[in-house]
Formats: C-alpha cells, structure tokens, sequence
C-alpha cells in the first residue's frame, strides 16, 4: 500500500523522520506492506513538490547544507498545497501560542480528504473541539502520539493495552525539557546554561519559552485529559506553571517535577500541570535528564507506569511514523 504524505517541517524531528523513512523504506514495504512516499516536503522557505516521490537522502543532504531548494524539486506556493495529490498531512512546524496555525490547517486538510499526523501541539490544546469534530465530520482521522510523549507509546497502550479498565488518574512528565533544567539546577548549574545544554539535546521547542514558561506542559496535559477522559479543555482552563525564576536553593529541587495530573472523579474532569516534589520511591522519580513517562491509575487494580528514558528527536520522529503505519 502506498502513502503519500506532504510533510510539513524539516527541523530535528523532521530531518529524523526523513532519516527514519530513508533507512527502513525497504523493511516497511517487506514486512508491514506500506510504502511511504514524501511528495511534498517543506521547511520554512520553502515548499517543494515531487509528485512521483522525493528521494529522501538528496533532501536531507541539502537541507544540511542550509537550503533545500538546492535539491532541485520544483517549488509550490504554499496556497496550492491541497491541490496536490497526497494522502496525509504531517504537521512537524514549531508550535504557535495560540494554535490557530494548526487548527486552519488541520480543518483545511480534512475538508479536502486528507488525514492528518502532528507532533504539534498547540493546536490540539487551543482548538480540540474543533478539530475533532472537523476530522469526525469529513470521516478523517488525526492522530497525534507525537505531541505528547516524544516516542511514548502512550495513545496506543491506552486505546489498545488497557481497554479492559476504567481509567481514573493519569499523573505524567510529559516536558523533558523543562524537567532537564531543574535537574541541571539541582546539580549547581544555572538556568542560562541549562537551556544551552537542553538546547545541545535538541529537546527545546524553537521558542524554548513555551518549555520554561510551562505552556508546553500545559498543552501536553489538555490534549491527553480531552483524549482519555473524553473532555473538551483548552489550554486556557487548566492550572499551570514553569520553571523559570525558580529558586535554585529550593529544599528538595532534586526530586521536584514539572508534572501533569489527570482526574475524573464522577464525571468531573480536573487537570494541572505544576511543580511538585516526588517520593524517591515513585517511578517517576527514576526518569533522569530527558525522559518522559505516565503513570496510569485504573479502578480496581494496581497502577501501570510508561517510561522511556531518553527522549528526542528520534524519539518523537518513531512516534509520527508510527501513525503514519496505523493509518
């Protein structure tokens, strides 16, 4: 079977997926009958178009050099992108403040029979009812395990490990970054060169203020309470906070966490994602530097914890691919 997908944003995650879909082309087709094909890739210069397919490596190999439009593809106006022929959308751009970016261009590929595949969050955060009832209403599908757990697989071990159970609370480090500088600060080095460090990881957003004012967290949070627990929050109506002018001498900062937290209790939905201190015991508390995890509170039996310790660009990219293998 074959895909055809306009992907959207060539930054780390992007030239990762790129890389990904380079390296294993041969596997996806063999093993899992699926043939990815890139027909139109773009980065913030430039959109370029191929409608027999871009040879991913060329692509990469000048996108390295600083520009793609060296690959020699010939380039579209972004405003024709819909004309063109592909099959899904895949959103890697940087986040907006207000997601509007996204949610446009979400609606505008469903009405024009595409699905869609984001690692971008702040369109789900800001506009979750309106995607989804955009995508519902044009018989389309979004799907989006890379917006909040880098290459957690927590979307589908929800939906396809734990159908059994009742989920009732949902507590996650959901933002490596912001997690990373207080972990750094914790170990004596400032707030200036923990970004510079997180920065070298690849794991800020390109505002990294989106990370240490704890709006990343706080999208991540709205997008898994709406996704599990059914709601229709939108960033603007959760409690949340971030890491920056946090006191270094803060007593217990090497077991604080930026942290999301998930409740429904008799129908009420609760969410917020703030600093709290862990118990050295919580297997949260194990994840070190980059790592990302939730742990899954459900009635009746013991909770289950999802971790991956490294999270990053890689990460995330094995994520968007993954959907882009479900659809």
């Amino acid at each position: 079977m074959k895909v055809k997908i306009a992907l959207l944003g060539l930054g780390q995650v992007g030239k990762a997926v790129l890389g990904i879909l380079a390296s294993n082309r041969d596997h996806y087709a063999q093993k899992l009958g699926s043939n990815i094909e890139v027909v139109v890739a773009a980065d913030f210069h430039h959109m370029l178009h191929a409608p027999d397919g871009i040879d991913l490596q060329r692509l990469l190999y000048y996108k390295e050099k600083g520009d793609i439009w060296g690959s020699g593809y010939a380039e579209i106006d972004r405003e024709s992108l819909f004309d063109r022929d592909f099959d899904v959308l895949v959103d890697l751009m940087p986040a907006t403040s207000d997601g509007l970016r996204a949610r446009d261009l979400y609606i505008s590929a469903f009405k024009s029979s595409r699905h869609v595949v984001t690692a971008c969050k702040s369109g789900l955060a800001n506009s979750w009812a309106e995607i989804m009832g955009s995508a519902a209403s044009s018989g389309k599908r979004i799907l989006y395990e890379a917006t909040v757990a880098g290459g957690v697989p927590f979307f589908s071990f929800i939906r396809q490990c734990i159908r059994s159970s009742v989920v009732t609370r949902i507590v996650g480090q959901v933002n490596s970054a912001a997690n990373f500088v207080l972990l750094k600060m914790a170990e004596g080095t400032s707030f200036e060169h923990a970004i510079e460090d997180a920065g070298k990881l690849g794991i800020l957003e390109a505002n990294y203020h989106f990370d240490t004012l704890g709006y990343d967290s706080a999208w991540k949070t709205v997008i898994t309470a709406n996704s599990v627990f059914g709601g229709t929050l939108k960033a603007g109506d959760i409690r949340f906070e971030g890491v920056e002018g946090i006191d270094p001498d803060r007593p217990g900062l090497k077991n604080t966490r930026l942290l999301a937290d998930i409740g429904s209790e008799s129908g009420n939905l609760e969410a917020s994602s703030t600093l709290r201190e862990l118990e050295p015991s919580d297997p949260l508390a194990s994840l070190k530097g980059t790592g990302l995890g939730f742990t899954v509170y459900m009635k009746g039996r013991a909770p289950l914890t999802v971790l991956e310790f490294k999270d990053g660009p890689i990460e995330t990219a094995t994520a968007v691919i993954n959907d882009l293998l479900l659809l």
